[in-house]
C-alpha cells in the first residue's frame, strides 16, 4: 500500500508540472518589438525586361509563429496583399514567389521574387509587418523595356593555363559561358579537336557531362566535364565551346586548357629502382676492401700452415 501511495504521489506531481507548463505557455507574451533591418539594396530596384527582380525585406524580432505576426507584400495602390508570409494571394501574378530565409533565431527575410520581370511589373511594392504597431516600407521597382545585353564570355573555372592531376585520380573541368541576351543553349567539350562523348570508346564509362544555369547569374550556363579515373591518354588540350540557337548573330567564343597527367606510380618505381641501385653500389664499395682483406688473411694462414709442415 505504501508503494502504491508513493506511485500516486509521483503521478500527481507529474500532472501538476505538465499543467504548470501549459499555463506558462499560454500566458507567455512576446515583448520584443519587430523592426526592419538594412538589406543593402536600397529603396529603388532597376532591372531589364526578362530579368529576375528580387525585392528584399528583412525583419528582426518577429517572434514565434504562435504570436501571430505576419509579413505581407502589397503593390500600391491596391490595398489587398499579393502575398502573406510564403502564400501567394494574387492569381494574376503567376511569376512571383516568396524567398523565405531564416538568418538567426530572431532575424528572417521575406524577399519578393519576380521571375522574368516585365514593364507591367513596375511600381511601388510595400513590405508590411502586422503587429501591435504595424510596420511598412516601400521599394520602387523599375523594369526597363529592353533586354539586358552582355558581351559574350567564356571561362574554364579555376584553370589559368594548365591543370595537373595524378594518374588514376578524378578530373573535373567546369566551363562558365555567358550569353548576350540569355544563357547559351549548350556547351560542348572537345579533346585534341574531337568531341568528348560517352559513345567514344576512349571515354566510355569514365565521363559525365552536366550543365546548369548559374543561380546568381541567369545569363550564364555552367558545364562540368567529370572524368572519374584519368589515364595517360587523357593528357592534352581540352576546348570548351558554347552555342546558342536563339540569337544566330551572336558569336560565342571558345576557351581551352592544357591538362597534364603525372604518372606518380611510374615515377615512384623509378625512384625506388635508383635507390636500390645506389644501395647496391654503396654495399659493393663498402664490402670490397673487407672481402679483399679476408682473402689475404686466408692465404697467409695457408702459407703459415705449409711452412710448419715443412719444418715439422
Amino acid at each position: 500500500m505504501i508503494c502504491s501511495l508513493e506511485a500516486w504521489k509521483y503521478i500527481y506531481s507529474l500532472i501538476f508540472v505538465l499543467n504548470l507548463g501549459v499555463v506558462c505557455q499560454t500566458t507567455f507574451r512576446y515583448t520584443d518589438t519587430p523592426r526592419f533591418l538594412d538589406t543593402g539594396q536600397g529603396y529603388n530596384v532597376t532591372v531589364h525586361r526578362g530579368q529576375k527582380a528580387e525585392l528584399a525585406c528583412k525583419v528582426e524580432n518577429i517572434g514565434p509563429k504562435e504570436v501571430g505576426v505576419t509579413v505581407a507584400w502589397v503593390k500600391k495602390p491596391n490595398p489587398f496583399p499579393i502575398a502573406i508570409d510564403t502564400e501567394i494571394f494574387d492569381p494574376a501574378m503567376k511569376n512571383i514567389r516568396i524567398n523565405h530565409e531564416r538568418h538567426s533565431h530572431n532575424s528572417q527575410s521575406w524577399n519578393l521574387v519576380i521571375e522574368h520581370a516585365q514593364p507591367s511589373d513596375s511600381g511601388v511594392y510595400e513590405c508590411q509587418v502586422t503587429s501591435k504597431t504595424p510596420l511598412s516600407f516601400d521599394i520602387n521597382l523599375h523594369v526597363l523595356d529592353s533586354p539586358l545585353i552582355l558581351e559574350p564570355s567564356i571561362d574554364i573555372v579555376d584553370v589559368k593555363d594548365n591543370k595537373i592531376v595524378n594518374l588514376y585520380d578524378p578530373l573535373t573541368l567546369t566551363c562558365n559561358s555567358t550569353g548576350s541576351r540569355g544563357p547559351p543553349d549548350a556547351i560542348d567539350w572537345f579533346f585534341e579537336g574531337n568531341l568528348v562523348t560517352n559513345r567514344d570508346q576512349h571515354w566510355k564509362g569514365r565521363i559525365l557531362i552536366t550543365k546548369r544555369v548559374h543561380e546568381e547569374h541567369p545569363f550564364s550556363l555552367l558545364s562540368d566535364l567529370v572524368i572519374s579515373r584519368t589515364e595517360m591518354g587523357d593528357q592534352g588540350r581540352y576546348i570548351c565551346r558554347s552555342t546558342t540557337y536563339t540569337d544566330p548573330t551572336s558569336s560565342m567564343p571558345t576557351i581551352s586548357a592544357e591538362v597534364m597527367i603525372l604518372n606518380t606510380k611510374k615515377t615512384q618505381r623509378r625512384r625506388d629502382d635508383v635507390s636500390k641501385l645506389e644501395q647496391k653500389e654503396r654495399f659493393v664499395e663498402n664490402s670490397g676492401p673487407r672481402v679483399g682483406s679476408d682473402i689475404l688473411t686466408f692465404f697467409m694462414f695457408v702459407i703459415a700452415g705449409l711452412i710448419q709442415l715443412e719444418n715439422g
